[in-house]
């Protein structure tokens, strides 16, 4: 049978990206010990008990019927009054829409806001679905490689020199994944007045924003106070341990969010209740979470710099964010994934190839930092083993 156009605009990208995850939890399936550092997830840590009870407390209270398609409006409030506290954007309830996590916020965004024809700015490295979210559209990628010197994050003028008379969106990430690197306030002002004088949407996926430290927070949406040009996608799910929670958000302007509010209504006609209670929960009783976490991150990639810092053919970049370390192979004379693939073989520790993050990305290998320390400790020592063993073969 006939398949729509749409399966050839999703591309093998993203599912290429996890091949060395995927191989690993196959391993892990066969009893076999590796320590697994290809995704983002603290799968050791569990959300918060508060948050779980709530969920439990209200499936039992009978909260598992129909819900506002926007999400209730409680946590909408509480999710404007967050983003003001880091902004200092000040919305309302109704430009905020609730989704099941940000891969699910940007989706709708962008079949809100692209079509056939039209081209998204998506500065490298960006997170592996990107390009199947944006181009799922009938859009087309414009793919802007960052400068190795700036740790791979654009420049403005990268961007601006991008755009065309077809440009309708620029995506950016605050912080990157994998990099963790982060756009600074002028520089945000100066992409802010880009696309209002261009008519061009800013899209600032905002879901590791949490872990950079209080002083670096920082959104293009903090410039915007007319609520012109900028969406901000949020979630749960990194800040409070609530991966499988699927709790995101967009905040819009109005016209926008009304017409997310349609999607919605024909995508998933409203979320559980009971999660959307939990989330509610999260944001009002769970607030030393994120800082835990980011504590956590930020020992780890310590840990890294120490065992990972100067082995020779490789090079750690450390932007100081987030929840990966990237090693930089490519002295090594190996791509990334070769790397990755030898070091689970060799060394049963999985970590992620980031060729489907940008065409200039095929020698970073991400690190997630989001395993025990002692874990940390172990993995390292064994990229570290491996990566000797690679440069003692090439003499």
């Amino acid at each position: 049978m006939k398949l729509s156009t749409l399966s050839e605009r999703l591309g093998s990208d993203a599912e290429t990206a996890w091949r060395v995850h995927n191989l690993a939890r196959e391993r892990i399936e066969q009893g076999e010990d590796i320590i697994v550092l290809s995704i983002g997830e603290e799968a050791m840590e569990t959300t918060a008990e508060v948050v779980v009870e709530q969920a439990v407390a209200s499936l039992r209270a009978g909260r598992h019927h129909y819900s506002d398609v926007r999400g209730p409006t409680r946590l909408r409030q509480l999710i404007a009054d967050q983003h003001l506290s880091t902004s200092r954007q000040r919305v309302a309830a109704d430009q905020c829409t609730v989704y099941a996590g940000c891969q699910n916020s940007l989706f709708a965004v962008a079949q809100c806001v692209l079509q056939s024809g039209d081209e998204v700015i998506l500065p490298e490295p960006y997170y592996s679905t990107y390009p199947g979210v944006f181009t799922a559209t009938g859009a087309r990628a414009v793919k802007v490689p960052g400068p190795a010197e700036r740790h791979y994050l654009c420049t403005v003028e990268q961007i601006a020199d991008a755009i065309t008379d077809d440009t309708r969106a620029i995506v950016i990430t605050q912080p990157g994944n994998p990099m963790g690197t982060f756009y600074s306030d002028d520089e945000l002002a100066a992409l802010v007045a880009l696309c209002r004088d261009r008519q061009i949407w800013l899209i600032s996926d905002e879901v590791y924003m949490s872990l950079l430290a209080p002083a670096d927070r920082c959104s293009p949406a903090t410039h915007d106070n007319q609520s012109e040009c900028v969406i901000t996608v949020g979630s749960l799910s990194k800040s409070n341990r609530m991966t499988g929670w699927r709790v995101g958000w967009t905040i819009t302007p109005a016209p926008l969010a009304d017409l997310l509010a349609e999607l919605s209504m024909i995508m998933h006609y409203g979320l559980p209740p009971f999660i959307m209670d939990a989330a509610i929960t999260a944001i009002e009783q769970d607030q030393q979470t994120s800082e835990q976490i980011r504590q956590s991150m930020n020992r780890r990639r310590l840990l890294c710099k120490e065992i990972l810092g100067n082995i020779s053919n490789t090079r750690l970049l450390d932007s100081g964010a987030g929840m990966f370390a990237v090693l930089d192979v490519s002295a090594s004379g190996h791509t990334a994934e070769d790397f990755a693939l030898g070091l689970l073989e060799h060394h049963a520790v999985a970590t992620l190839p980031c060729g489907s993050f940008g065409d200039n990305c095929e020698y970073l290998l991400r690190i997630s930092l989001c395993v025990p320390d002692d874990e940390i400790r172990e993995a390292c020592q064994r990229i570290s083993a491996y990566a000797e063993t690679l440069n003692s073969a090439a003499v």
